[in-house]
């Protein structure tokens, strides 16, 4: 997201993921992959809204933009880029590449974006609370793969003081590493962002508070599809991987609706990505999202 890479929190190693079998039949059932205590599934129901299996011929105008309405990349490294966007073979593609010159604008140019490409896709609208999960396989190559929730607020309030701007980034991964200084591939950092207005995307941050846990996982992410997932209450953020529980923080700041967002980044302070990875494709199964029953009545 809209940042630069948070240095290194914690550090361990992760066992006991599911077998690539069961998350094939827990992607048939369409059943969250989730260990038994994590959540109770019957108090739960899938949110057809914010839920996509990518079935179709392209990208479901009425749930997603395949852009970010306010945000169009990082200044000196990269834009986002709607032709990066599609949808192949029941899979949703997000693509980084080396543009060619004349793919990129006068104005995008003018910022310094023109190097690299990648792409966004994000809800059109708000959700408050449930549990998203993300089946998904990494680029190789030296890109930031992610799936996130956030809300920047609207031009009303965000350029003004006294309100917060919210992110929970449910995972941020790399599939390869060109920096041996700076070994990322294999992280899998889950980090939550508060800040103060006013707020202007990837330049303006007030205040910010960042809490980070990024440990190393034994799962090469660009290698086979894995499962994340986040459990949002009330009362508490739970991250997963593959039906475990890697995270585990109290709810202090998240009780408004946010954006749900999937997207690739060039991170220059992870280093940049080698133009013989290049293009390079994050793919998705599916997204899903399940709310209290309660909740989706609202």
């Amino acid at each position: 997201m809209k940042k630069t890479l948070i240095p290194t929190l914690t550090l361990f190693l992760l066992c006991g993921c599911a077998t690539q079998n069961e998350l094939i039949c827990d992607s048939a059932s369409k059943s969250p992959v989730v260990d038994a205590g994590i959540l109770n599934s019957d108090e739960y129901a899938l949110n057809e809204t914010f839920s996509d299996e990518f079935e179709s011929n392209g990208l479901d105008s009425q749930k997603w933009y395949d852009f970010y309405p306010t945000w169009t990349g990082r200044e000196g490294v990269f834009h986002f880029s709607r032709g990066n966007v599609s949808v192949e073979d029941g899979r949703l593609v997000l693509t980084a590449k080396i543009p060619d010159e004349s793919e990129v604008s006068p104005e995008l140019k003018a910022e310094g974006k023109q190097g690299y490409s990648t792409a966004e896709v994000r809800s059109k609208t708000r959700i408050r609370y449930g549990y998203f999960e993300l089946k998904f396989k990494a680029m190789n190559a030296l890109v930031c793969n992610a799936f996130w929730l956030n809300d920047p607020l609207d031009s009303d309030k965000k350029y003004k003081a006294g309100d917060k701007i919210e992110e929970i980034d449910i995972f941020e991964i790399f599939g390869k590493d060109t920096n041996p200084k700076q070994a990322v591939a294999g992280r899998y950092f889950m980090t939550t962002h508060v800040a103060d207005t006013p707020y202007v995307e990837s330049k303006v941050w007030i205040g910010r508070k960042v809490s980070c846990e990024n440990p190393v996982i034994p799962v090469k992410f660009a290698e086979g599809y894995n499962v994340a997932g986040l459990l949002w209450t009330p009362e508490k953020l739970v991250w997963t991987l593959n039906g475990k529980v890697m995270r585990e923080m109290k709810n202090e700041n998240f009780h408004r609706p946010l954006y749900l967002n999937i997207n690739c980044e060039v991170n220059s302070g992870a280093g940049l990505p080698e133009a013989s990875d290049l293009p390079a494709k994050f793919k998705v199964e599916y997204v899903r999202v399940w709310q209290r029953k309660a909740d989706l009545k609202k």
